[in-house]
């Protein structure tokens, strides 16, 4: 078998693996370049076979629904099947928009598998295990043939409502592999503690407490962080969203909601001006985006009493022509109240201990050698993009 990280061995975002056998070649992920400049364009990512016809390429498969492991999925010739998690497919279709029938088109099309549940292309086995990210429905993906394991990690962490069932998957599941792929996200933050989803839903009912109306700038896609702030809502007040998160709400009690009460009986209204005079004498937590619409919705309530939380990745906030943070200030008061969507140094760790690799690629990483400083006793091979390692 041969694995060839077409991008992401020195940069977070745009992430292209391929691995392939003698007579089958699959890909996992293949995503839009991630960067803080304004002016910035995603470079289409050129793979033979896979984005022309020169060659050829039998599945395409996606960890999850975020753009830096998608965001190409347009340029995927149109013969080759792509998998995804059933839920993702839904999310996605629901955020796609209205007028971009192709993409739509392809993404009603593609195949979806389930957790726990190995699937077969060719002579590849596919063994597809639900992980805990700021996407609902991520997936590590355990890769057999040839007579050897491959584990790719996709985007994890342990920190979520779902994070510790990551050991158990490890240890009953998978086991000892030969090749260990592994996002490496954090590793430019050796010393990084995450705050737990957990803590931050506590955090959120201190302001909710303190505050009549709180507004919330999360991603309208990171569905159980805006459960769980649904839930810190105490009785009397409101949890208020629009209608485009009010269905990406509907699909996840839909999906998940037999899984756990964190997911289920979400008491949610959507917003209108008719409910003007109960929203301001009640308070509520309301999910807002940067937008002109909401900016206006929250003229009509007294800035004494709100504050803003921004529960995102800080860069979208500082990088240069940003318009988040004339909104945050529209409110008159705002806080940062966010925690990572990745595996700390220190959970990169436990996985390896866990599934004990012959060798190690990190990947979705700005610094890959630093998992050689935390893992001194571990093989680690750092890739240049479009290398090939033979397994």
């Amino acid at each position: 078998m041969q694995i060839i990280i077409h991008r992401g061995t020195h940069q977070i975002g745009g992430v292209a693996t391929e691995i392939r056998t003698n007579t089958t070649r699959i890909l996992i992920d293949i995503g839009d370049e991630l960067s803080l400049d304004e002016n910035f364009n995603p470079a289409p990512l050129s793979i033979p076979g896979v984005t022309d016809t020169n060659g050829n390429c039998d599945a395409v498969l996606f960890t999850h629904n975020h753009g830096d492991h998608i965001g190409q999925l347009r340029n995927v010739r149109d013969e080759i099947s792509l998998y995804m998690g059933n839920f993702a497919r839904d999310v996605l279709l629901a955020t796609i928009p209205k007028s971009d029938a192709f993409l739509k088109l392809r993404v009603e099309q593609a195949r979806t598998f389930t957790p726990g549940e190995t699937f077969q292309i060719a002579d590849i086995s596919i063994t597809p295990f639900s992980v805990d990210h700021s996407a609902c429905d991520s997936y590590m993906f355990l890769i057999e043939a040839a007579g050897k394991r491959i584990l790719h990690t996709g985007d994890f962490r342990l920190h979520g409502f779902r994070g510790k069932a990551i050991p158990k998957i490890l240890d009953k599941l998978v086991g000892k592999v030969d090749v260990l792929i592994i996002e490496g996200t954090t590793l430019s933050r050796p010393d990084m503690q995450p705050m737990t989803e957990q803590e931050l839903q506590q955090k959120v009912k201190t302001y909710i407490e303190q505050y009549k109306f709180v507004y919330v700038l999360c991603a309208s896609t990171n569905l159980e962080r805006i459960c769980a702030l649904s839930k810190a809502v105490p009785r009397g007040k409101y949890f208020i969203c629009d209608e485009y998160q009010d269905e990406l709400l509907n699909l996840m009690q839909r999906h998940w909601g037999d899984y756990s009460p964190l997911y289920r009986n979400i008491k949610k209204i959507t917003y209108g001006e008719n409910l003007l005079p109960r929203f301001r004498e009640n308070g509520f937590l309301m999910m807002v985006r940067d937008n002109r619409r909401f900016k206006e919705i929250i003229r009509n309530f007294d800035a004494n009493q709100s504050i803003a939380l921004y529960s995102m990745w800080d860069g979208y906030r500082t990088k240069p022509g940003s318009t988040i943070p004339d909104f945050l200030n529209s409110v008159g008061r705002w806080e940062s109240l966010h925690t990572s969507g990745h595996a700390s140094p220190k959970d990169l760790q436990m996985v390896i201990e866990k599934v004990k690799p012959g060798i190690i690629i990190p990947i979705h990483t700005e610094n890959p050698g630093m998992l050689q400083s935390i893992c001194p006793n571990e093989k680690i091979v750092i890739l240049k993009d479009g290398e090939v390692v033979d397994v």
